[in-house]
């Protein structure tokens, strides 16, 4: 669960345990607690925190956690927080900061160039920090944390649907020769969607187009969080044609037939291609970075 490299092991660092797949229900707990909207699942996080190794930290009375996961840049590495949560009755006494630092901690002792509270594909809950989170934005602020961007997830009513165009198929991606074929269009485009790729077409959410006996485009939905709708793309000969829109209505279809309202749009690329079916903006997110030398 943890970089031995470091020399240091987060069971080591004051005032905080780490959490294994174990104590899932503890985590899910607390995070129900502390952000009863956004409905997380035990599944999602276990996905997201668990399967994708890295580090969940936690307070010995387990009112707060905090989960984090290190990538590769380079000769270096990046650390991303995934999550911070604490209990409501535990908020403004310092534990979200001390939980922060013992990521860092963490981060640095391993050699991470910086930390960021941002998304980090292929495994994330948000793109970053919701920009209505007041106590979180104090928090990094707090913490010494520099905004550096903003990202967007859209909404759009599940309602929504396009017709195929002429000569165009779509099948949801389950035939071994279907997958190998969308594999390879994605490997070969946009290959860092791979692993979000496979999981949706492991849980039954990746829908692609087909057009003369070519994939041409591809949809998933519900890769990590249900209700999501991302990654998707269109092959830029197919562009313009009404192929992703029309795709983006059989997502919204299933995610219909699984009783949601709306549809979230993960993490926006091209806000155009989405407000033209409708979409709007739902949430807006900052993101943030520590770096090494700045670090306390």
């Amino acid at each position: 669960m943890f970089d031995k490299s470091s020399g240091r092991s987060p069971g080591t660092l004051a005032g905080v345990r780490e959490w294994g797949i174990g104590d899932l229900g503890a985590l899910t707990e607390v995070v129900a607690a502390a952000l009863p909207g956004e409905r997380l699942t035990a599944d999602e996080l276990a996905a997201c925190c668990f399967e994708d190794p890295g580090v969940v930290l936690a307070s010995p009375d387990g009112d707060g956690v905090v989960a984090a996961v290190r990538r590769p840049l380079g000769a270096t590495s990046l650390v991303f927080v995934k999550l911070v949560a604490v209990r409501p009755g535990a908020q403004r006494a310092g534990l979200g900061r001390r939980l922060l630092a013992a990521v860092e901690a963490w981060a640095f002792d391993g050699g991470a160039a910086g930390v960021h509270l941002a998304g980090s594909a292929p495994a994330y809950l948000w793109p970053g920090v919701d920009a209505s989170w007041v106590g979180m934005l104090c928090l990094a602020e707090a913490a010494g944390y520099e905004p550096v961007g903003a990202e967007l997830n859209m909404g759009l009513p599940t309602t929504y649907r396009s017709d195929l165009p002429a000569g165009v198929e779509v099948r949801r991606v389950l035939e071994d020769a279907d997958v190998a074929a969308v594999v390879g269009l994605v490997a070969g485009e946009w290959p860092h969607w791979l692993p979000e790729l496979d999981r949706a077409i492991e849980q039954g959410g990746c829908l692609a187009a087909w057009r003369g006996g070519e994939v041409v485009a591809f949809g998933c939905h519900s890769v990590n969080r249900a209700g999501w709708i991302g990654p998707m793309g269109t092959v830029p000969a197919a562009g313009r044609g009404g192929i992703g829109h029309a795709l983006l209505g059989l997502l919204c279809r299933d995610l219909m037939i699984a009783g949601h309202e709306r549809a979230e749009i993960a993490w926006v690329g091209p806000v155009r291609f989405y407000a033209k079916a409708g979409a709007e903006v739902s949430r807006v997110f900052r993101t943030y970075r520590k770096e090494r030398t700045r670090a306390s």
